[in-house]
């Protein structure tokens, strides 16, 4: 069995050329199968008499199940005819088919073994991996590319070469060029020596004959029609060098500068005229090892993120690392509406690992163990053709069941790659007086967590805030809630109490727990209050400044007792409740001194280290002086990647160290000798079996005494001595026995 392929660029007659090659070796009375790979379906049309057959994913679009019987059909001479097909024009992946198609006939029985020729005929613009198939170990031994001496063509079937030589294994694959005349300067000549450049042959040339088209108005190839013309003997001769079956070869294409140069040198003597414009794209070829070393992720990865102007993925300083995709992203801010529902227009698996990340939070409400999530299931099928059907109706059926306020479309990496048309959907269903909104968040393709998140704030923010609003009452904003935090709740019961101490009340979370008009009436809070001073949060505070007219306090919610006051009083004075926040800081200062006051004996001159990560660890910082701790030294990786290390308030107090090394780690605790090492997470493999190891939370509790209930969990530890019975239990607490 030989199996090869034809490959060429659309048009140029690559289906004519190998139905009269199937038709010669069928005539000698060899086994012929003939598969067309072209959307078009009309490879196999002159084989067939004209006969138009049905294709494999037309057959896979109307049922889940294909039978070869449906599919392959006998043509002249006994040649077998299949077609692939594709899906309608505009929408879908057939590039992706061509591997459904192929694993389909395999799966239905389809050997390839009782033919000796199988021939595919390929879509020649390679413009995806789908219609590469043929190309790969495994499939097509052989290649054949079809070409003009037209410059679109050679430029065809230059880029087809670069694609072989991307797939081709030691021995090669491409086993000459095909010559089809249209009539250009010096063509046969050229398209010779343009395969000398390839390292290859021009194995054949297929002069320009009205005989073709006459054939092909009979529906025939010229094989059938002029069996003795001598257009029918060039065909022969074409596959007699087919049967010889000469050892392929790797190509050897030119960069599209060079074949300019070679075509317009080759017909007219001369190079072509380029306009020099500024080199404002350049990218490095033929990367070396150390070449390799230039590259900064570092510095991408800073500058990389969000326009709030316009929604578009830009250059902002500093961002985080990249961490999960923008789908979850998306998916972690609608979750927190309660009265939308989210429509994820992905594989099943994305929509899960999403919901299940949401679902494993220590505290999830009941509208987590109810989600508001939908998903279309895309498969297979809704990847080659499109899932625009299947989308409005799960959108449909979701606001049937559920009547939400607003429905939320989250696309995924497959809609994004095969461009489907949400957006086309969306605005059907708007006029038909549904409220959806689609945040086009692609999956990876638009960014990572972070992207998704800002992106969804900024559509959110833009879709529902009325701007007509004015503040009205004492009333503030929450911005940034972390959806998927451990106390967030907590932390959200604690400014209620701060708040109403103030007699204030809260207008809008945006966005967590809240509902559709919560967000409409987000100007009538006076100012907005970030959850945490991340770069997203703040990014946030900026564009309501700027485009909804909302100012924001610069300090986030607090933590430890210091910055509750500071901000208590901060409060106090933008809502002229000055002496309301006295009364309420005096309160708590009796409550936190009284606490200092308990432990203070316990924790004098006791020893402390801290290795931690770019994050606000001040509140642990001042927690441990107020107790009169030793800090010993206060060890900072970077995890995130920000432009500023961390710059501590106590920095006369305690030594910090920015990016430190954890190979240091161990050194450093076996000289200073602390009582107690405080970690972001806890590592594996402790040797210091005398020192307690513990940690402190990335996300630790708001409010005056948030310290201290680290605290009381501290002195536990360091006060439960492990001997005695105890002595074996050690390795429950992560510690060596």
């Amino acid at each position: 069995m030989v199996k090869i392929a034809f490959y060429g660029k659309g048009g140029i007659g690559k289906s004519t050329a190998i139905s009269n090659v199937s038709a010669a070796l069928a005539e000698k009375g060899y086994k012929v199968l003939q598969i067309g790979c072209d959307p078009k379906h009309d490879s196999t049309r002159l084989l067939l008499g004209g006969f138009q057959q049905a294709t494999v994913l037309e057959q896979l679009n109307h049922s889940d199940t294909v039978k070869l019987a449906d599919v392959m059909l006998t043509g002249y001479k006994g040649t077998k005819c299949i077609e692939a097909g594709g899906p309608e024009p505009g929408v879908g992946c057939a590039g992706r088919g061509i591997i459904q198609m192929i694993n389909l006939l395999n799966n239905q029985g389809l050997n390839m073994s009782d033919f000796e020729y199988v021939f595919f005929d390929v879509l020649g613009d390679v413009v995806c991996g789908g219609f590469a198939v043929p190309m790969r170990e495994g499939f097509a031994q052989s290649i054949y590319i079809v070409t003009s001496g037209e410059l679109a063509s050679l430029y065809a079937a230059n880029n087809i070469a670069k694609g072989l030589r991307s797939h081709s294994s030691v021995k090669g694959k491409l086993a000459g060029i095909i010559g089809n005349e249209r009539g250009t300067k010096k063509e046969r000549e050229l398209i010779a020596a343009f395969a000398q450049k390839l390292g290859t042959e021009m194995v054949a040339f297929i002069p320009r004959s009205e005989i073709v088209q006459q054939a092909e108005l009979e529906s025939q190839t010229v094989i059938e029609y002029a069996p003795n013309s001598e257009l029918a003997g060039i065909y022969r001769s074409l596959a007699q060098k087919i049967e010889q079956n000469k050892t392929p070869v790797v190509p050897t294409p030119m960069e599209d500068s060079a074949l300019e140069d070679f075509i317009s040198e080759f017909c007219y003597c001369k190079k072509p005229v380029r306009k020099n414009f500024p080199n404002t794209y350049s990218v490095k070829k033929n990367l070396k090892t150390a070449d390799c070393q230039t590259c900064d992720p570092v510095k991408d990865a800073k500058e990389t993120s969000i326009d709030w102007a316009s929604a578009k993925v830009t250059s902002l300083k500093p961002r985080a690392l990249l961490y999960g995709c923008s789908l979850a992203g998306a998916y972690a801010v609608v979750s927190q509406i309660e009265d939308a529902v989210a429509v994820m227009d992905s594989p099943i698996a994305c929509a899960f690992n999403t919901f299940y990340t949401t679902l494993n939070t220590p505290q999830p409400s009941e509208k987590t163990i109810l989600p508001n999530l939908v998903c279309t299931d895309m498969r297979e099928k809704e990847v080659i053709f499109g899932a625009e059907k299947k989308l409005k109706q799960v959108i449909l059926d979701a606001n049937k069941r559920v009547s939400p306020a607003v429905t939320f479309v989250i696309t995924s990496c497959p809609s994004g790659i095969i461009g489907e048309d949400s957006a086309h959907i969306i605005e059907q269903l708007r006029k038909e007086g549904l409220d959806v909104v689609d945040l086009k968040s692609d999956g990876a393709m638009s960014g990572d967590f972070n992207a998704g998140v800002q992106n969804s704030y900024k559509i959110i923010a833009e879709h529902f805030i009325n701007r007509n609003l004015t503040p009205s009452g004492d009333m503030i904003n929450i911005i940034g809630e972390q959806g998927l935090s451990t106390v967030a709740d907590k932390n959200f019961n604690e400014l209620t109490n701060v708040l109403n101490a103030l007699e204030l009340t809260i207008n809008c979370r945006f966005i967590r727990k809240t509902t559709v008009q919560s967000i409409k009436n987000f100007k009538l809070a006076t100012v907005n209050i970030p959850a945490t001073n991340e770069i997203v949060v703040q990014n946030l505070l900026d564009y309501f400044d700027k485009d909804f007219n909302v100012p924001y306090l610069k300090a986030p919610l607090p933590l430890a007792f210091e910055q509750t006051v500071e901000f208590t009083r901060a409060l106090g004075k933008m809502f002229h409740r000055e002496s309301e926040a006295e009364t309420l800081i005096n309160q708590a200062r009796l409550k936190y001194d009284a606490q200092i006051a308990h432990y203070q004996p316990f924790w004098e001159a006791k020893k402390v280290m801290i290795f931690g990560f770019v994050i606000y660890i001040d509140w642990l910082i001042a927690t441990l002086l107020d107790l009169h701790a030793n800090v010993q030294k206060v060890c900072v990786s970077k995890f995130y990647y920000e432009t500023e290390n961390f710059c501590s308030r106590f920095a006369d107090k305690v030594q910090v160290v920015n990016d430190y090394p954890f190979d240091n780690r161990e050194k450093d605790i076996l000289e200073h000798q602390p009582d107690l090492v405080l970690y972001n997470f806890m590592p594996k493999n402790l040797t210091n079996t005398k020192i307690i190891h513990d940690v402190f939370p990335f996300c630790p509790s708001y409010g005056f005494l948030s310290g201290m209930e680290y605290v009381r969990k501290w002195t536990t530890r360091l006060k439960v001595p492990f001997s005695e019975g105890w002595k074996y239990d050690r390795k429950l607490f992560n510690l060596n026995a």
